[in-house]
């Protein structure tokens, strides 16, 4: 089969498409056949050697990629995602072996590129809002609403009937606005004061998945929440405010109800772009250059 491995942990010069022998399933495992698996930022910090130091592999070659939709030798549509380098399978490949407890059913109405984009974005983004203890009537800020995680962040946060507000780049004001923020506040500009100004005690909780740390805390009234996707940017305690962080794991019926919500219309799933797995280059290159709105997707 062919699968885009990393052979040296220098970057896309490691990276390179190749032939592999085809997966053998083990006890537990079921074999899919990928029609599609989708980029993320953790593929490019992968390929520079960024999760060795908390565990990851240093074994070459390494089959890149976690989350991933295809179908199963029963044909069977399915969706999840590896936590790969410590699974030791990687979902840039035509196949994969993977046990099936980690696999959700893949509604009709959802297209295998739009599957793939689902699966880490919406459980790491479903963890902080929960972990916020989000309710209704609360007002919630989330940084980098526009991003993947934070966008559905923002959606899940708005179910739930709270009133969400959105820290971005003023170039991501509208994408935020389209994708359900009630205001957008400029990163660039002076957050707090803008927010106090709004919220003079400030908001119930914030949401961060861009790292603002003590400039994110400081928009939080007392007692409040704020948790963060980024674990190298937890400030430390205040007022009563203790910040957290989530750590996503596969979780097959918790992506069963995310799936279910964009396959009804309720939870915007956005492709930037579906590629042919022979220009996975290209892909990297346009996910290493930012800007890309939505998620870029290979097709083995």
């Amino acid at each position: 089969m062919r699968a885009v491995v990393l052979t040296s942990f220098t970057g896309l010069d490691g990276v390179e498409l190749s032939e592999l022998p085809d997966p053998v399933p083990g006890d537990g495992e079921q074999l899919v056949r990928v029609h599609a698996a989708s980029l993320a930022p953790w593929d490019l910090s992968t390929a520079a050697g960024g999760f060795v130091y908390i565990g990851g592999s240093d074994q070459f070659p390494q089959v890149m990629g976690w989350d991933f939709a295809g179908r199963t030798a029963d044909g069977a549509a399915v969706m999840g995602f590896v936590a790969q380098p410590w699974m030791g399978v990687g979902a840039l490949a035509e196949q994969i072996s993977v046990p099936g407890s980690i696999l959700t059913p893949m509604p009709e109405a959802l297209g295998f590129p739009e599957a793939s984009v689902l699966p880490v974005c919406g459980l790491t983004a479903r963890l902080l809002v929960d972990a916020a203890e989000v309710e209704a009537g609360e007002v919630v800020l989330v940084s980098g609403a526009a991003g993947m995680v934070g966008g559905f962040a923002l959606q899940l946060a708005a179910g739930r009937g709270a009133r969400v507000v959105a820290a971005v780049r003023s170039a991501d004001a509208d994408e935020a606005r389209r994708l359900g923020a009630e205001r957008t506040f400029d990163t660039a500009g002076e957050l707090e004061a803008a927010i106090r100004k709004e919220w003079p005690a400030g908001v119930d909780a914030c949401i961060d998945t861009v790292g603002l740390a003590g400039t994110g805390l400081a928009c939080v009234r007392d007692g409040g929440a704020f948790i963060t996707s980024v674990p190298a940017a937890i400030p430390d305690p205040a007022r009563g405010i203790a910040p957290a962080t989530v750590q996503v794991q596969p979780d097959a019926a918790a992506l069963a109800e995310l799936a279910a919500g964009a396959a009804a219309g309720e939870l915007t799933v956005r492709v930037a772009e579906v590629l042919p797995i022979e220009r996975f280059r290209d892909a990297f290159e346009r996910l290493a250059g930012g800007g890309v709105r939505g998620k870029l997707v290979l097709t083995p």
